[in-house]
This record gives structure tokens, sequence and C-alpha cells, in this order.
């Protein structure tokens, strides 16, 4: 994840849930790490985003309205 991260995220990134990726964004950044910290990038944007969204949501984000 890319950005300035929620809570939610600071938390999933300490279950190692989540990858914080920084402030800078390239091109065409990452969107996956393993946790050998291997970083690529898949084309399905949307899977992704659902995927985030899980992790996020199971630390205890709720989309803002």
């Amino acid at each position: 994840m890319f950005g300035l991260p929620v809570p939610e995220a600071f938390d999933a990134a300490a279950a190692r849930q989540l990858a914080l990726g920084g402030c800078i964004v390239g091109d065409e950044p990452p969107n996956w790490e393993c946790p050998q910290r291997h970083r690529w990038r898949d084309a399905d944007q949307k899977a992704w985003r659902e995927r985030l969204l899980a992790v996020l949501v199971a630390h205890g984000y709720s989309e803002p309205r």
C-alpha cells in the first residue's frame, strides 16, 4: 500500500498482512509483496482492491460514506 496509511493499515502491517510502500509512487508500482519482500505488479486492480479492503476491514476499518 502506498500513500498515507489509515490506522488500520498500520495494524495490518504489524500483523504482516499488508506491506507499506511509502509515499513515493512510481509509474507502475508493485501491488503485491511476499514475506521475502519480493514485489511484483498484478494488472487485476479489482482483485487487488478487494483484497486490500478485506485486510483493512479485518483490522476494524469501515469505508467512509
